[in-house]
């Protein structure tokens, strides 16, 4: 009896020691199924569970028993794994993305490259040669909204200190072109209606075209928009400016420009319309001498102004916008007077109007390929119509007492790129000289 007692107990506790080496397994089972092994030991531990059935240590119901909780382990630890693996991924995310500052994202930056040619001939005698220039135009800004209501931007250009013209000349045997400031303003913008800007800034004076202004001109001073909407079709606007001509160090009597224009905007579907008038008020212009001048002005005998050239000028444009091959047909037209020029000349005239009338048609913006517009405009700026350092430099070289004809074709070779040909034929006014001048010049535009 003592003998089968002890006998029993000696394999009641190898019977124990064999539980806990299952246990051993299926801890270390565990262990691997947690690190993703589950797969490559399922069929290993089907053999090991076999065997120690068949020595009698496991019965088949434990062993299907423990086969069973191997499995539910197995599932739930690849289901944690697997949860961990998806929040290390977001947060891997999260980490690797970086947010921009919240200025970065308000900042605009914009620009352009031009590439010209240019063809003149002026006729001073009859074998006059021909020059042909080749001109680079680059420009380069940024705009920022510094908050809701207030803006930012500066921006630089090539060429030279003459506000009229942003173009370098390819010359002197590869020379390394000038950049220069070409704008720098603030804007503040308190209402919908209302908009404030001081500085150096893109002309806020609307015209149809550059009989008076050139469009490279960036004026310095200060400036308001004021607009009223009716409704969807009607607004109006009002534009007082300031406008800094120039600084003597030595005088008090700096010359200056104050214009105030008022205009009204309507758009009906298809007819438009836009017409604006402009009081120039210029102060201690008479007198004294500017950079850039064409010289074509009245002078006196030190060479200086005779005139102070207050004005009144009037510009209007009125269109159809059409469906098919022709978008748009639209005339258009300027007109000024000034206050100069008291005597008449032998003829009778005052020789203090000047006017321009055009015609154009295509699409009002070249967006894509194929997109073109053709404009056609006559002129006429006599000799103390207005200031011969402010019209369009191409045009006569940028002179009063002028007259002529431009013609402008435009087409888009794809989104931001355009081809565009225009041409000047100008000659002065007054019969003291008959040197008429034709200008041509092709341009291949890249914006972005």
């Amino acid at each position: 009896m003592i003998n089968r007692f002890i006998n029993r107990l000696h394999l009641e506790q190898l019977r124990r020691k064999e539980m806990k080496k299952i246990l051993m397994i299926f801890v270390g089972l565990t262990f691997f199924l947690a690190a993703g092994q589950f797969q490559a030991f399922a069929a290993e531990v089907d053999v090991l569970i076999n065997k120690l059935v068949e020595k009698g240590i496991l019965t088949q119901t434990e062993a299907s028993a423990l086969l069973q909780e191997m499995q539910k382990e197995g599932a739930r630890q690849q289901a944690e794994i697997k949860q961990v693996a998806q929040e290390a991924a977001k947060e891997q995310v999260k980490t690797a993305s970086v947010k921009l500052p919240d200025w970065v994202e308000k900042v605009k930056f914009k620009g352009d490259l031009r590439l010209r040619y240019q063809g003149e001939k002026t006729d001073e005698k009859a074998d006059s040669p021909q020059r042909d220039r080749y001109r680079i135009r680059w420009r380069v800004g940024m705009v920022a909204n510094v908050t809701d209501n207030w803006e930012t931007g500066f921006g630089f250009a090539s060429g030279s200190d003459d506000p009229r013209s942003t173009n370098q000349t390819l010359e002197n045997v590869f020379q390394t072109p000038d950049v220069r400031l070409d704008y720098a303003y603030a804007k503040y913008t308190p209402f919908k209606y209302l908009s404030l800007i001081g500085g150096k800034f893109k002309n806020p004076i609307w015209a149809p075209k550059d009989l008076l202004w050139d469009g490279d001109i960036m004026p310095e001073g200060v400036a308001a928009t004021f607009t009223h909407k009716f409704n969807d079709s009607l607004k109006v606007f009002v534009t007082p400016a300031f406008f800094i001509l120039e600084e003597f160090s030595n005088s008090t009597k700096d010359p200056n420009l104050f214009a105030a224009q008022a205009g009204l905007e309507a758009n009906f579907g298809m007819p438009y319309l836009k017409v604006a008038g402009t009081w120039y008020n210029f102060t201690n212009v008479e007198g004294n001498v500017f950079p850039h001048t064409s010289k074509s002005n009245s002078l006196d005998s030190k060479g200086k102004l005779f005139y102070d050239y207050d004005s009144f000028a009037a510009g209007a444009e009125i269109g159809v916008n059409l469906k098919g091959p022709v978008p748009m047909i639209a005339a258009f037209g300027e007109y000024v007077v000034s206050d100069a020029d008291d005597d008449l000349d032998k003829d009778g005239n005052k020789d203090n109007t000047g006017y321009l009338v055009g015609l154009k048609a295509g699409h009002k913006k070249i967006d894509k390929l194929l997109d073109w517009q053709l404009k056609y405009n006559y002129r006429e700026l006599e000799r103390d119509a207005w200031p011969d350092f402010l019209p369009d430099s191409d045009f006569y070289g940028g002179a009063t007492d002028t007259k002529g004809h431009e013609f402008e074709l435009t087409i888009g070779l794809a989104k931001h790129v355009t081809f565009g040909i225009d041409y000047y034929h100008s000659k002065p006014i007054r019969k003291h000289s008959e040197r008429e001048q034709d200008l041509i010049q092709a341009d291949l535009i890249l914006k972005w």
